[in-house]
């Protein structure tokens, strides 16, 4: 009698979640062609761009599961670009959590005064636009790190794995008040290192350290709940550390 492990099972390209994404980002920009048609007002089109960006850790994250799999007879090769990819992915990833700090251009836009707006459609249609571009968002971050966290567990063990999860999560929470507050992007790392590396050193205070907790433990919420959504619809925990249960056979 031999002993041996199952193999992971590779995930397709288009899974439902990517199909999921794909849509709602369609509808994010529909939504915004409807109401720069019917108002003339396309203040809000930066929010595509932040889409756009909050999409890259995403491909990141395919890229390096992609690399898992074609590089499995090379583990040299494959360690390296898998550390390049991390590297990449952990610098884009807070532009996925991000949207949701849009949500301050409508609170501060004068126009919503309360008494002026609860009767306005305008207002619950923006509403609704920023909520889907966050959730949108936060959907794009839970996945990326969902594959990450497979690669890491997989390699690492499963307790590494979860404490990949919150690392990232409050080092999200950190780059997202880097980006909203000190106004920091994802390439000053290439063009503007000191500045990077100014700001960061001066983000480490108090505010900075509440925001970065409050951010930090948002990303890890809406991540174990969809962990344990996906576990209740059938996700094996064995699935997320890339190792299925022993199988014997006669050898």
């Amino acid at each position: 009698m031999t002993r041996s492990r199952a193999q992971p099972k590779s995930e397709p390209l288009f899974t439902p979640i990517f199909l999921v994404l794909c849509f709602t980002s369609f509808l994010c920009l529909m939504m915004l062609v409807v109401r720069s048609a019917q108002i003339g007002d396309d203040r809000y089109r930066f929010l595509l761009w932040n889409l756009f960006l909050a999409w890259l850790p995403l491909i990141v994250s395919m890229a390096a599961s992609g690399a898992d799999r074609l590089l499995s007879g090379l583990p040299s090769a494959r360690g390296l670009v898998l550390a390049v990819l991390g590297v990449g992915w952990l610098l884009l990833y807070p532009n996925a959590p991000y949207l949701t700090t849009d949500f301050i251009h409508l609170i501060m836009n004068p126009v919503y005064s309360w008494r002026q707006s609860t009767g306005s459609l305008l207002v619950w249609y923006d509403l609704v636009v920023f909520f889907l571009f966050a959730w949108c968002g936060l959907l794009l971050g839970y996945e990326s790190m969902r594959q990450f966290h497979r690669l890491v567990g997989s390699h690492l063990g499963a307790a590494a794995g979860w404490l990949f999860i919150v690392a990232v999560s409050f080092l999200g929470g950190f780059g997202v008040y880097l980006g909203r507050v000190i106004r920091l992007n994802s390439w000053d790392v290439i063009f503007s290192p000191f500045r990077l590396l100014d700001s960061v050193l001066g983000g480490i205070n108090a505010n900075g350290f509440i925001f970065t907790m409050l951010f930090g433990v948002l990303i890890l919420i809406v991540y174990l709940s969809l962990y344990c959504l996906r576990f209740m619809g059938g996700f094996r925990p064995h699935d997320i550390v890339g190792n299925g249960p022993p199988s014997y056979h006669n050898s």
